[in-house]
Order: C-alpha cells, then sequence, then structure tokens
C-alpha cells in the first residue's frame, strides 16, 4: 500500500475489531485480490467503517462519507489521509466526490460505500439510495455485498462509549458481477433497482 498513514489506521483498526470486540469474519475468500470492486455493507454504528477497512486489510479502500465528518483540526486531517472521500449529502450532484470515486475504481482500488447512506436507527435496514446503484452501473466493477452484526447493539448512534462486553460478526458475500446486478438497462428507474438489487443480496446473508 502507498498510504503509510491508512495501512498504520487499518492495522490499529484490526487490533480492535479483533480484541476489543472480539470481532469474527466470514467470507474472506470472497475478496478479489486484485483490481477494482465496490464494497457494500448495511450500516449500525460508526464503527462499520473501521471494522470494514480491517476486514479488507489486504487491500486498499476509499471510503465515501458525510462532509459533516470532516469537522475543522484532527478529524479533517486524520480522515483526508486515511482514503475518506467526503459527500454533501444536501447536494444532489457531488460531482468531486464522483471524480474521486471514479478515480479510486481506476487505480485498481476497493470502493466502500453504505447503500442506505447512514447509519440505521433502529438496528433494522432502512432503504438503499440509488447512489449505490449509479456507481455500480457507470463502472461495471463487482460489487461484494457485506453483513455487518452486532456494531448497533455495542456503538448505537448518539451514543459515545461502545459496550465492549458484546462482539461484532462480518459476512462477506460473493462478489455480484455487472451481468447480474445491471439488468434494468433502458429503465427509468434503472439505478435505484440496482440498488435495491444489491441491497437484498446483503439482506440475504447469514452468520454461519
Amino acid at each position: 500500500m502507498k498510504n503509510s498513514y491508512y495501512l498504520t489506521t487499518i492495522l490499529f483498526c484490526d487490533l480492535c475489531f479483533r480484541e476489543l470486540f472480539q470481532g469474527k469474519v466470514s467470507g474472506q475468500e470472497n475478496v478479489p485480490l486484485t483490481g477494482p470492486f465496490i464494497v457494500a455493507p448495511n450500516h449500525l454504528s460508526h464503527l462499520d467503517p473501521p471494522m470494514i477497512g480491517a476486514v479488507f486489510r489486504k487491500r486498499e479502500m476509499m471510503f465515501l462519507g458525510r462532509k459533516t465528518l470532516f469537522k475543522a483540526g484532527f478529524w479533517n486531517t486524520l480522515l483526508s489521509h486515511i482514503n475518506v472521500i467526503p459527500v454533501d449529502k444536501e447536494n444532489i450532484v457531488n460531482i468531486r466526490a464522483l471524480k474521486r470515486a471514479f478515480a479510486a475504481l481506476r487505480d485498481g482500488l476497493g470502493l466502500v460505500i453504505f447503500p442506505e447512506g447512514t447509519r440505521s436507527l433502529d438496528g433494522y435496514f432502512g432503504t438503499a439510495q440509488p447512489g449505490i446503484g449509479f456507481l455500480a452501473c457507470k463502472t461495471q466493477v463487482p460489487v461484494i455485498p457485506v453483513r455487518i452484526f452486532g456494531t448497533y447493539e455495542i456503538l448505537k448512534k448518539n451514543c459515545i462509549i461502545p459496550n465492549l462486553y458484546l462482539s461484532a460478526q462480518i459476512v462477506i458475500g460473493k462478489a455480484l458481477l455487472p451481468e447480474q446486478y445491471d439488468h434494468f438497462r433502458g429503465e427509468k428507474d434503472r439505478y435505484n433497482r440496482t440498488a435495491d438489487y444489491i441491497f437484498e443480496a446483503i439482506k440475504h446473508l447469514t452468520l454461519p
């Protein structure tokens, strides 16, 4: 990996995932060894992005994250150095974010985008947004569905201190290829339907 800041941070996240949260992962054989791909996980907690980075530690990843996370000072500096692309949720057309996402995939990196666009308020699935469908259809790269278990209970929304008595588990599904997820071409709601298709694949992942 070229980004030493990213590598150091991910190694720390991996240590926390395994030791603090007794993290377990299944399906790591589904992580592509080379080439670009999109990772599509459900979103339960602030813990999800670093945990995804930890379980995909053998590949350098880019993450799409809310612009509001880039607060002045420490957080802005950290996020800017660990491959987080700011996305303005108030701006429907995020041209700069899209260009960076496309560039990351052209460079052969993995791109993490949470289909729901925000964390769950109750621990259950939300609704897939068309952004994941748009990116998948435009780039035609494999999409890896990922389901996260337990992080909502460990660190709910608006909580500060995680419950270290609980554990997290992550299931990595088999790659969805373009011919699987992009079969709505020519339809007006192509991106929405693609997003729903990918989201259903996430929902169907179960613990081993």
